[in-house]
């Protein structure tokens, strides 16, 4: 089979620019498939894929991939996808734990990017830690309870705050956004009357995809910074879309259906400055919506 032909797109991006770039994925769920699939159409090649889940029924709801793939890996059927469409690309699947893999801070440390699409916060602060010690742009997204909104972070080194300052600068701006968005009278009656408070059903596929679709557009966004062609991005590191109001965050536009953005600097005493350990005395959040946020 021939490559991939990217005729159709090469006036927009530069896809051989993209041919040696080495991208780590967590996470090939609901989520992270779909970033993964619009990345190889556009030229990503190398990729390490790090899930030990295999595909449920219950995730074809939601994921994009065939009844026939039940019972299989999720990085192996995201592998078999990759070379269909591009027969050209190199795939190393690891169907694995991060946390217990002995290749993960290899694969991490040789590569150009880290796609973070892992459903649990542990992960993510995890793989994040990881990003930083071996200083490798990571991309990051998760998304809220019952599809209610989400969330795209991206770690620069050098020049953005980790996942951790992200959390932390969310602490300041008295942010939280999954318990803060509430639910509507109905779902109230028809989950919570059940007494099942830490309910966390995931949303709606096209909710999920909205995510996706900003994650991805962030990461090309890296990957091409020093392309002939590069793609745009947007001109913040910490995205928050939403599509019902959140408390404590500016509506931008639409009553119900808003991306805020924020500009999440390096905390000076947290570790991805070089400057030693954490104190939450230091301003690490700029609002570039509206007017700057005052320093915490």
């Amino acid at each position: 089979m021939s490559s991939l032909n990217f005729d159709r797109v090469s006036h927009i991006l530069s896809p051989e620019y993209l041919r040696d770039k080495k991208v780590v994925q967590v996470g090939l769920g609901s989520g992270g498939a779909p970033v993964c699939d619009h990345l190889v159409m556009n030229g990503v090649r190398r990729w390490d894929l790090f899930d030990p889940d295999k595909l449920d029924d219950v995730n074809l709801v939601k994921h994009p991939r065939l009844r026939a793939d039940l019972g299989r890996h999720k990085v192996e059927i995201q592998r078999e996808w990759i070379l269909d469409r591009n027969p050209d690309a190199q795939v190393s699947p690891y169907p694995e734990d991060v946390f217990t893999s002995g290749d993960f801070g290899e694969c991490v440390r040789t590569s150009s990017l880290v796609l973070c699409c892992a459903d649990k916060r542990d992960a993510r602060l995890f793989v994040g830690d990881v990003a930083r010690k071996y200083s490798t742009p990571c991309v990051t997204a998760s998304v809220y309870r019952q599809g209610f909104g989400g969330e795209i972070y991206s770690y620069l080194p050098g020049q953005t705050g980790c996942f951790a300052c992200l959390e932390r600068a969310a602490e300041d701006m008295e942010i939280n956004i999954n318990d803060s968005i509430q639910p509507t009278a109905e779902e109230e009656r028809q989950v919570y009357g059940l007494n099942n408070r830490d309910f966390q059903a995931s949303g709606l596929s096209l909710d999920i995809q909205a995510i996706c679709l900003l994650q991805a557009r962030v990461a090309l966004s890296i990957l091409t910074s020093e392309a002939p062609r590069r793609i745009a991005g947007p001109k913040a590191n910490w995205l928050i879309y939403y599509n019902r109001p959140i408390p404590g965050i500016k509506e931008s536009g639409f009553s119900k259906l808003a991306v805020v953005r924020f500009i999440v600097r390096p905390r000076k005493d947290c570790p991805c400055s070089g400057t030693g350990e954490f104190t939450r005395t230091q301003s690490a959040c700029e609002n570039i919506t509206g007017s700057p946020s005052k320093s915490h």
